[in-house]
C-alpha cells in the first residue's frame, strides 16, 4: 500500500533549475533559503525582508544572495525573473503578497496559516479525494502548506482514518520547542489552530476537529512531537500500522527526521492514537526545530512536484 507514487514513476517533465524568491527573513524564511541554496534543483534569486539589520537578511547577503529590505514591492521593482514565490511572513501579510504575485501570473507557496490557498500535503497527492492531483493550470496557483502540525499529522490521520470505521472525533496535538517559534509563529497561533483543524476535517470527514499547539520552554529544547487521536467505532490495528509504516517511509523521503515513535494503539475503547517526532535537518536552526523542517521540506517538495508537471 503506497500513499504516494514514487516520483520516478510519474510522467513528469524535468525542469531546469527553478528560480525562487523567498518572502520573509525570519526563522522559516532563513531556513528555507539555506535549504534551497544546498539543493541543486533550485536557484534562490532573492530573499525579501523588512529590516536591513535582520539576522536572516544579513546571512542571506553574506551568502551572496540578492536581498531586499523594503518588502515585496521593492523586489518587484528590481524586475528579477522568478518562477515561484515562497511566503514565509505572516497570515496577515499573505493576502497582499498573493495579489501581487497573482498579478504576475506566478505560483505562490504559502507557509503561513492564512488558509487563502489550496491546501497542499505532498504525501496525500493522488491518494485522498481532497488532494487528487497537482494542477497543470497555466494560471497563478496559491498552494497553502497549512501548518507544521498539519504536515506532521496528515499522513498519520489518513492512516488511522483509513483503517477505521465510523470516525466521529479527531484531535491533533503538537508540542514544539519554544525557541523554534519566532514572532510570526506566535502572532499566528489562532490562525494555526484554525488551519490545522480545517485540514483535519478535510482528511477525516468529521464535522469538527481539535488542534492543540504547545510551545514548550524546556531546557534542553524538545523535538517536535505530534500525536493524532481519533474516536471511531472500530479500527484495524494491523491495517493502521501497515499504513503508518508506509507513511513514515514516504515522509522520510523528503523529511529525513520524521519518525513514528508510537504506533497505532488504544488505551480506551473506541479511542485510537499514534505519535511522531520530527528532528530538524539543521539547515539554519538546531535539530530540535523539526516544526520548521517539516513545513519547509513539504514546501520544497511541492515546488518540485508542481514545476515537474508545468
Amino acid at each position: 500500500m503506497k500513499l504516494v507514487e514514487h516520483q520516478d514513476n510519474l510522467n513528469l517533465k524535468s525542469p531546469t533549475r527553478i528560480r525562487v524568491v523567498i518572502l520573509g527573513s525570519g526563522n522559516i524564511g532563513t531556513d528555507l533559503a539555506i535549504r534551497m541554496m544546498n539543493d541543486e534543483r533550485f536557484e534562490v534569486r532573492a530573499v525579501v525582508g523588512r529590516r536591513v539589520d535582520s539576522p536572516g537578511l544579513m546571512l542571506a547577503s553574506s551568502s551572496g544572495l540578492n536581498t531586499f529590505s523594503n518588502g515585496l514591492s521593492e523586489f518587484l521593482q528590481s524586475e528579477l525573473e522568478f518562477d515561484l514565490a515562497f511566503d514565509a511572513t505572516s497570515a496577515i501579510e499573505h493576502g497582499t503578497h498573493w495579489l501581487e504575485v497573482k498579478r504576475l501570473g506566478k505560483t505562490m507557496i504559502d507557509l503561513t496559516p492564512s488558509k487563502l490557498g489550496e491546501s497542499m500535503v505532498p504525501i496525500l497527492i493522488g491518494k485522498h479525494p481532497s488532494f487528487s492531483m497537482l494542477t497543470t493550470s497555466k494560471e497563478a496557483i496559491n498552494y497553502s502548506m497549512v501548518t507544521c502540525g498539519g504536515q506532521s499529522s496528515a499522513g498519520i490521520l489518513f492512516a488511522l482514518s483509513s483503517a477505521s470505521q465510523g470516525v466521529t472525533r479527531v484531535e491533533i496535538s503538537s508540542s514544539i520547542a519554544s525557541k523554534s517559534a519566532g514572532p510570526a509563529t506566535r502572532r499566528n497561533i489562532d490562525n494555526y489552530i484554525a488551519a490545522t483543524e480545517e485540514l483535519a476535517i478535510k482528511i477525516s470527514g468529521v464535522p469538527s476537529a481539535k488542534a492543540i499547539l504547545v510551545l514548550n520552554p524546556a531546557e534542553p529544547p524538545v523535538m517536535m512531537r505530534t500525536t493524532v487521536t481519533v474516536c471511531a467505532q472500530s479500527l484495524s490495528m494491523g491495517c493502521a500500522n501497515e499504513l503508518l509504516e508506509v507513511v513514515e517511509n514516504e515522509m522520510r523521503s523528503f523529511v529525513p527526521g520524521f519518525r513514528i515513535v508510537v504506533p497505532a494503539h488504544s488505551e480506551v475503547a473506541g479511542v485510537y492514537s499514534s505519535t511522531a517526532i520530527v528532528e530538524g535537518s539543521g539547515f539554519y536552526l538546531p535539530s530540535y526545530a523539526g516544526n520548521l523542517d517539516v513545513i519547509n521540506a513539504a514546501a520544497v517538495q511541492t515546488a518540485w512536484m508542481h514545476m515537474r508537471v508545468n
